[in-house]
């Protein structure tokens, strides 16, 4: 015996409705009920779409809710969620599309820091904060003077990246009245501050050490394991890892 749909004639009325006025027309929870036509064949979707809103309180806080807690919603099951994740997910992607791409690599922050440390009259450091994503969320002077003096200074940069919601870091010093080849105090502040960073769940992706057009890389100071795991990363799919010329 065919399972007949109780509701087809309320969901077809709601279909036209969407066709002839669009969105505008339509609540926050009817919306959803409309979504969840796709993936509730045969139950009505009302009282569904107004719990979700009232478990989330918006029908932005739907979309951003995790699988597991719309499952906890009377009404939704796998099928249900992977569709609003995926209708989630979908906008995402179509936002991103028409927005500038702000993802930093090493070329770029090299560039980056290169303009913003020509005209430093003293040594000082320079934090980029990046995103999961390696779009630049600000920078900062954490620190002015010799690197090799910073000590124990963590929270310099540990306090700003926090602050910002950063995941991965970035540094950049100069040195603008000394050899432009690292030593070993500043070689030994370098990966302190990669201890530090990685104890607070940060990432030091890179630490650049410019003089004049110069620039070095103490992260080539760092654990091997650690630089052989970046030339895997993103970050640095760029021109080379040598020094900039």
């Amino acid at each position: 015996m065919t399972e007949t749909n109780v509701h087809a004639g309320h969901r077809e009325k709601m279909r036209e409705k969407y066709a002839r006025a669009g969105a505008d027309a339509f609540l926050p929870h009817e919306l959803l009920e409309l979504l969840l036509f796709y993936a509730v064949p045969y139950r009505d979707t009302n009282p569904t779409a107004h719990r979700l809103i009232e478990r989330f309180g918006s029908l932005s806080g739907v979309l951003e809710a995790k699988k597991d807690e719309l499952c906890e919603v009377p009404g939704i099951g796998e099928h249900a969620a992977d569709l609003i994740a995926a209708v989630k997910e979908a906008a995402d992607a179509a936002q991103s599309e028409r927005l500038p791409d702000r993802r930093e690599n090493r070329d770029t922050l090299i560039r980056r820091a290169r303009a913003e440390l020509r005209d430093a009259e003293s040594d000082r450091t320079v934090a980029y904060f990046l995103d999961n994503a390696y779009s630049l969320l600000g920078s900062e002077t954490v620190y002015v003077g010799y690197l090799g003096a910073a000590g124990f200074r963590d929270k310099l940069i540990v306090r700003p990246a926090l602050k910002r919601r950063a995941s991965f870091i970035v540094l950049a010093s100069c040195h603008t009245s000394r050899s432009s080849r690292a030593d070993e105090n500043e070689i030994a502040a370098a990966d302190h501050f990669r201890e530090s960073l990685k104890l607070s769940g940060l990432t030091l992706l890179e630490h650049f050490l410019f003089s004049g057009e110069y620039v070095a890389s103490l992260s080539d100071y760092f654990p091997e394991e650690e630089r052989t795991a970046r030339k895997k990363d993103a970050f640095f799919a760029c021109a080379g890892r040598e020094d900039e010329k």
